[in-house]
């Protein structure tokens, strides 16, 4: 549901229309943990989709507004309670606008809102405040070197995490970057001990540096006693920072490191993640 859609409704209307399409993404969280249930795919990347409209400052929504928000806590909890019962691990991924090191405060304002909405979706499926549901983040900003250090930049980043709820704090993680400054050297240099890190593979195919195997240690032991979770895609020939709709094989790097946890990020999703555990595994 967008913004446009939404204001096109009386309020009342558009907030009906609304908490009864996030009930129904509840739903689907619900009934696909289910669907994981003995396939052996034992971890799952919530969507930040679920909730539309509701961190957009300028609709004032508050999820008491919503008519059916004991009901989608009801979902939540029930989600989570059964990847615990099940062994499945869970994590989520905020979109790239959530910058915040942005040299733009609104922009931070509004990252630090909606990374704080995410982490409180974590909370109502009753996951720990700890590395065992992360929150993964790209850095999104290559330092300008002309008006500041990159130890500068990282301070700036840390500041706006300050501001973060308890959850983001405890959860967040990030990623190398596919292009600009932020390599797996860089990232590590600058953020490994103050973050755990994210390793992915295309994205450092695209934007090389160390070796993939010293990276993947030294990402590795920034999570401490918990499980890493990294990313594992394929590109494609005419755009290789593309994701693939679906995989030709399982790369060294993951079979090597199989108690990691990879997520798969190809785009036909559940189906290239069946095709691979039938015909790769």
């Amino acid at each position: 549901m967008t913004r446009k859609g939404f204001n096109a409704l009386p309020r009342d209307a558009a907030l009906a229309l609304l908490s009864a399409r996030i009930l129904h993404n509840t739903t689907v969280v619900y009934a696909t943990l289910g669907g994981m249930v003995g396939r052996g795919i034992l971890h799952y990347r919530i969507s930040s989709c679920i909730f539309p409209c509701v961190t957009d400052a300028t609709l004032n929504i508050k999820l008491e507004d919503l008519p059916d928000i004991d009901a989608i806590r009801a979902n939540l909890r029930g989600a989570g309670d059964l990847a615990r019962a099940m062994n499945i691990s869970l994590s989520c991924h905020p979109d790239q606008f959530n910058v915040l090191s942005s040299y733009n405060t609104d922009v931070i304002d509004r990252s630090i809102k909606e990374l704080n909405h995410q982490s409180n979706v974590l909370d109502m499926m009753g996951c720990a405040q700890d590395l065992s549901s992360p929150m993964c983040l790209h850095l999104n900003k290559t330092p300008d070197l002309k008006r500041e250090t990159v130890q500068d930049y990282r301070e700036r980043f840390l500041r706006s995490l300050s501001r973060c709820n308890s959850g983001v704090r405890a959860r967040l993680v990030l990623e190398n970057e596919d292009k600009g400054y932020w390599t797996t050297e860089q990232l590590h240099r600058w953020f490994g001990a103050h973050r755990a890190l994210v390793y992915d593979n295309l994205h450092d195919r695209c934007n090389p540096s160390i070796d993939q195997n010293i990276a993947v240690s030294l990402f590795r032991q920034t999570w401490s006693n918990h499980t890493p979770v990294f990313h594992w895609s394929e590109g494609t020939d005419s755009k290789p920072r593309s994701h693939a709709e679906r995989a030709s094989h399982l790369p060294q790097i993951v079979s090597a490191n199989s108690d990691c946890i990879w997520e798969v990020e190809l785009k036909d999703k559940d189906y290239a993640i069946v095709e691979i555990l039938t015909n790769l595994l």
